[in-house]
C-alpha cells in the first residue's frame, strides 16, 4: 500500500508548480532587457555576422553612424544600432526570386543571435521586406532598398536618464 502525501502538501506543490510555469510563460513572452553597453556589443556582433554571411554573395554593408541612437520611446529606453546599406543588395532584393539565396545565408545567423526565423519576404507597399524580432525586443528589417536596420532594443532605463 502506497501512502499519498497529505492534501496540504499536494496543494502547496501544485501551487508552486503553477507559479513556476506562470513565471516561465511570462519570461518567454517578455523581451530580455540588456545593459546599454552589452546591447552595443551584442548588436555589433550581430551585424558583423550578418556582414560575414552576405560577403560571399557580393554584398558589403556600410554603417550610417548617424542612425545609431539611444532614446526614450513610449517610456522605454531603446537602443537602435542603426542602418547598414549595401548598394548591390537593394538591386538583388528588388526581385522576389533573389531572396532565397540571401535568406538561406542570413536565417541561420539571425536565429543564432536570438531572432525569429525568416521564411519569406512580405510586400510592404511597393517594397519587399523581411522583418523579424529578437529575444530582446529589437527588430531587424531587410528590404528591397538594400538597407539592413536593427532598431528598438530595450535597454536599462539608466542609459536614457537625462535624455
Amino acid at each position: 500500500m502506497t501512502t499519498r502525501p497529505p492534501a496540504h502538501a499536494r496543494t502547496v506543490r501544485g501551487v508552486g508548480t503553477a507559479l513556476a510555469l506562470s513565471l516561465l510563460v511570462v519570461a518567454c513572452g517578455t523581451p530580455q532587457e540588456l545593459d546599454a553597453q552589452d546591447a552595443e556589443a551584442h548588436y555589433d556582433e550581430v551585424v558583423a555576422d550578418v556582414q560575414e554571411a552576405l560577403e560571399p554573395l557580393g554584398h558589403h554593408l556600410v554603417h550610417a553612424p548617424a542612425t545609431r541612437s539611444l532614446e526614450l520611446v513610449d517610456g522605454v529606453c531603446a537602443y537602435t544600432p542603426g542602418s547598414y546599406e549595401a548598394e548591390t543588395l537593394g538591386a538583388d532584393l528588388a526581385e522576389e526570386e533573389n531572396w532565397d539565396a540571401v535568406l538561406d545565408v542570413l536565417d541561420p545567423v539571425l536565429v543564432e543571435h536570438g531572432f525569429e526565423s525568416v521564411d519569406a519576404p512580405e510586400r510592404q507597399g511597393a517594397v519587399l521586406m523581411a522583418v523579424v524580432e529578437d529575444e530582446h525586443g529589437a527588430e531587424l528589417s531587410l528590404g528591397g532598398t538594400g538597407v539592413v536596420r536593427i532598431a528598438g532594443a530595450p535597454v536599462s532605463a539608466e542609459a536614457c536618464e537625462g535624455r
